[in-house]
């Protein structure tokens, strides 16, 4: 009976897996785990669904360095569970832990992604429109809770670059979509307007809004805490969950 068990949730975690990973372009590892038990599982109830990887590319190029996902007792449809589709019965919630390093942060920057974002925006200086691009984007994370910020940017209308580098510190949003870039301070005297800066910062907030870390239509994220270490920043977030992705 034991192996039973054993062969049947081998089952469910190899079939799962294989739905979950069509939500990542590549990934080097992912290991998904249905904790259930046959008499359980029976009645449509998992004691929980662990989702952790590393390596994990998402569809908008950002690469992970981890992720781990942790749903608490869940209630399914018992025989498509028997089969690997997790088919939630009732939303449910879950705990997220993100680990972004440095380097794949700047590798996001040169995505079309946050390209696209990075790009083409208007501002206004002295009642004048202007077009901004901003390239040539060097990222770091010293510490402190800071990150820091080398950018080009390119006026179009008149062709004029400028190199700006600061440092700002990530706060989580009040609503938990992500993180706010405060506490700004410029490294090298070539200061741009209050208007470009706050445009700019909203352009690289991009990448720390959550959004950016569902696994599919049917799960929503809230970041609740954020903690800069040199060369990483480490996401808490709790998810709501709708739908678990199926093959």
């Amino acid at each position: 009976m034991i192996e039973e068990e054993s062969l049947q949730d081998r089952a469910i975690n190899a079939a799962a897996k294989l739905a979950i990973s069509s939500q990542f372009d590549e990934f080097q590892t992912l290991d998904v785990s249905v904790h259930s038990e046959s008499a359980n599982l029976m009645k449509g109830e998992l004691e929980a669904v662990e989702i952790s990887g590393e390596g994990m590319v998402m569809k908008q190029e950002l690469r992970m360095e981890k992720l781990d996902i942790k749903t608490g007792k869940i209630s399914v449809n018992p025989l498509l569970a028997a089969i690997g589709n997790i088919k939630l019965e009732e939303p449910t919630e879950a705990t997220v832990a993100v680990v972004l390093n440095e380097q794949d942060i700047n590798g996001a920057f040169d995505s079309d992604y946050i390209q696209e974002k990075l790009h083409s925006f208007p501002v206004t200086v002295d009642g004048k429109p202007l077009t901004l691009d901003a390239h040539q984007v060097d990222f770091s994370l010293p510490g402190e809770g800071k990150i820091r910020l080398s950018i080009a940017v390119l006026f179009r209308e008149t062709g004029e670059t400028r190199q700006v580098e600061f440092t700002a510190i990530p706060k989580v949003q009040a609503d938990g979509t992500g993180a706010r870039l405060e506490e700004i301070e410029y490294l090298d005297g070539n200061e741009l307007s209050p208007q470009m800066t706050a445009e700019l910062l909203k352009k690289c907030e991009y990448l720390l809004n959550i959004s950016n870390f569902e696994l599919s239509s049917g799960m929503s994220v809230r970041l609740r805490g954020l903690r800069i270490v040199p060369g990483q920043i480490h996401l808490e977030a709790q998810a709501y969950i709708e739908e678990i992705p199926s093959n």
